[in-house]
């Protein structure tokens, strides 16, 4: 551009020169101040939306660039001296890497000569921001984009590159709103070829509706790139950031376990719906982190180590720990800083002087006791149940009050992980298909994690979400090499079961071998690992077979007993055939064996609900499954079952649950008697190319 002022504004210098004739550039005001011009070479095509514009102004949000003119051609904010987040994360961004459109940030500054020593934040390249700087740059970001959701503006597009390390701190550039008379979509202009530092919502790579919960998503995302000082997405390639990102898998690897990481995991959950608001993030913040000195928080050691049976291989994060509140005194501070005005609170660093005195306001949270769902007692399954349609276009459910379980899980080959929240009856998206949940006996708790872990972090952790209480919180667990693919509950919901596998080559394949089990205490959010010799036993059988021995078909998946004092588990018999075994679950040791009766079977609990009968397979020469006596092991019944189903769990005490073929391209989840008769449908499943079917069942 050839022109030496817009609207006013002398120019001095351009900064970055973006598409359909957008330039940036570090200007002078009529009163001699320093500003940055957004100007606008083709405004028939590209614009700013005066209107919108004018709220943004009359918002100010605190910790945003301050937008200080505009007219049809052009934008005028305040010129923030030092660079940007980006910058400093990356050191070939800060050396002349993609500008940032609109950007303030630039290192060019009008007069060099009045360079002075420079804030530590802004040097560029200069690694992962942590400690007290982290917590101000989170609180000072997130202020922002609250402010900006109060005055009806979503999404203000922040990412690495939209936040300035100023000398008072961090300042979000927000995305300049705009009209598109050739350009479709809304006012975010961020190229579609992604840059690094870029970041897109999942619901944005799925042509969803973008609003506030797309800018949290956002926030979190960028506060995880601060803490890593490394994109949160990478690892595994560029090219597979937009994947990664679709499926939420950022690695929080950098955070030690504790409020903010728990919160970000929130505010980068898939669905949009269960992310909290802005104000919500920042009052979280503020309870947990800045008004309140806080304890150090123990880092984790995690997973399996060589140690005898029973030893703690792992140390939960928070165990035990007791959650600090404050008063609702400061709720005019928070306010203040949602709204404007003063941000003194913004800036103020943990343990600095007079940082106790003051007093934050407690977030309410939800009190009383959880009632499960009370079901009236009935001779057998209901005939028939009310359609209810499953996410995803996954197949529809059959319910009725009557019915002695409920569906609280599915997923059909790679599709999503779908949960149920107890309390609305309504599904929602727990992730990819790598994520396995299940809810807890009660419907209390969701359990999950994604067996993937290792592609997004450095340690496994399962996530709880708390239905009574509406909190979500995490427990360490594993470390590579170790793995999990399943998890069980306790009927009594207050522990948690993870099998453990490691892989090991036996001949020319990676084979997974057991290598035992980790229980978790929900109410002390700890766990500890019991190792067992499964997997050496089946080992040893495979070289001696010369391969002929699958340890795949010998894997130990752990289940609870219904006295929640001990587990049972596959195992590899004397004579190379399928038996289970029964542990003492705090010591490991073998307390009994039952060689006779087949292999553990279903996704959720093996025991009839009174516990005194067990349902197994590999039991007979024929499509079959079996029912034992839990006290003697005695044969109850044989039941028929068809090629290519799978058990799944128990009705009641007389009717089994099994997924099914039903014809074409679809399977059904039916309850059938100990004849192997169909009684009831529960579900009916699109299923095109016989994928795996994962559905869990809660009683009550």
């Amino acid at each position: 551009m050839n022109a030496r002022a817009v609207g006013g504004y002398r120019l001095a210098g351009t900064l970055h020169t973006g598409c359909c004739g957008v330039s940036h550039h570090l200007a002078t005001s009529p009163s001699g101040r320093t500003v940055v011009v957004r100007h606008y070479g083709r405004p028939a095509e590209r614009r700013p939306d005066l209107a919108r514009l004018a709220r943004l102004r009359e918002a100010a949000p605190v910790g945003a660039v301050a937008v200080l003119d505009a007219g049809p051609d052009h934008v005028v904010t305040e010129y923030v001296e030092g660079g940007s987040l980006l910058a400093r994360l990356t050191p070939a961004a800060a050396a002349g890497g993609p500008g940032e459109s609109g950007g303030g940030a630039a290192r060019t500054r009008p007069d060099p000569a009045a360079d002075g020593p420079g804030d530590a934040d802004s040097d560029a390249g200069s690694g992962a921001v942590e400690g007290a700087a982290l917590r101000r740059l989170a609180i000072g970001t997130v202020t922002a984009v609250a402010a900006a959701h109060r005055a009806g503006l979503a999404p203000v597009g922040i990412r690495p590159s939209r936040v300035l390390l100023g000398p008072d701190g961090p300042r979000l550039l927000c995305a300049v709103p705009e009209v598109h008379d050739v350009l479709s979509g809304g006012h975010d202009t961020s190229p579609i070829d992604l840059e690094p530092g870029d970041l897109f919502a999942p619901e944005r790579t799925r042509g969803g509706e973008l609003g506030p919960a797309t800018d949290v998503w956002a926030w979190a995302a960028t506060v995880a790139y601060a803490a890593a000082g490394r994109d949160p997405f990478g690892g595994g390639g560029f090219s597979g950031r937009p994947a990664r990102m679709a499926e939420g898998a950022a690695s929080l690897a950098a955070l030690p376990q504790g409020p903010l990481r728990e919160l970000l995991a929130d505010c980068l959950a898939v669905d949009p719906e269960v992310r909290p608001t802005a104000e919500q993030a920042l009052l979280r913040l503020i309870e947990e982190t800045v008004l309140v000195v806080p304890r150090p928080v123990p880092r984790p050691v995690l997973g399996p180590v060589p140690q005898s049976a029973g030893a703690s291989a792992v140390e939960a994060a928070g165990a035990g720990r007791k959650r600090r509140r404050g008063v609702v005194a400061a709720a005019g501070v928070v306010i203040a800083l949602v709204a404007g005005g003063v941000s003194a609170g913004v800036t103020l660093a943990v343990g600095e002087p007079g940082a106790g005195a003051a007093r934050v306001a407690q977030q309410a949270r939800p009190g009383g006791t959880w009632t499960p769902r009370a079901v009236a007692p009935a001779d057998g399954p209901p005939a028939e149940g009310a359609e209810v349609p499953l996410p995803g276009g996954l197949g529809v459910a059959y319910e009725h009050p009557g019915d002695r379980v409920r569906l609280t899980s599915v997923r059909v080959g790679e599709s999503r992980r779908y949960t149920r929240d107890p309390r609305t009856g309504r599904f929602g998206d727990a992730g990819p298909h790598t994520v396995v949940a299940e809810a807890s006996p009660d419907g209390r708790y969701t359990a999950s994690f994604n067996t993937l872990y290792a592609a997004a972090g450095d340690h496994l952790a399962v996530w709880f979400a708390d239905h009574l209480t509406g909190e979500r919180f995490s427990v360490p667990v594993l470390r590579p090499p170790y793995q999990s693919v399943g998890l069980s509950w306790s009927r009594r919901g207050d522990r948690l079961l993870l099998s453990v596998q490691r892989f090991e080559k036996v001949g020319e394949e990676n084979q997974p071998f057991s290598a035992g089990y980790v229980i978790i205490d929900v109410a002390a959010r700890s766990a500890r690992f019991v190792p067992t010799g499964d997997g050496a036993e089946v080992r040893q059988a495979a070289l001696a077979t010369g391969g002929k021995v699958n340890p795949l078909s010998f894997y130990a998946e752990f289940r609870w007993m219904p006295d929640g004092r001990s587990v049972i588990s596959r195992y590899l018999t004397a004579e190379w055939g399928q038996g289970v075994r029964v542990r003492d679950a705090e010591s490991g040791r073998v307390t009994r064996m039952m060689h006779w009766v087949g292999h553990v079977v279903g996704a959720t609990d093996m025991f009839s609900p009174s516990g005194g009968r067990f349902v197994t397979s590999g039991c007979a020469k024929r499509f079959a499954a079996c029912v034992w006596t839990a006290a003697g092991g005695a044969r109850v019944a044989t039941v028929p079952t068809r090629k290519g189903a799978g058990m799944v769990g128990w009705y009641d005490e007389e009717h089994l649950i099994q997924v099914v073929p039903g014809g074409g391209d679809r399977s059904e989840v039916v309850v059938t008697d100990f004849a192997g008769e169909v009684v009831r449908v529960l579900a009916e499943l699109r299923t095109p190319g016989e994928p795996l079917v994962d559905v869990r069942y809660t009683r009550g």
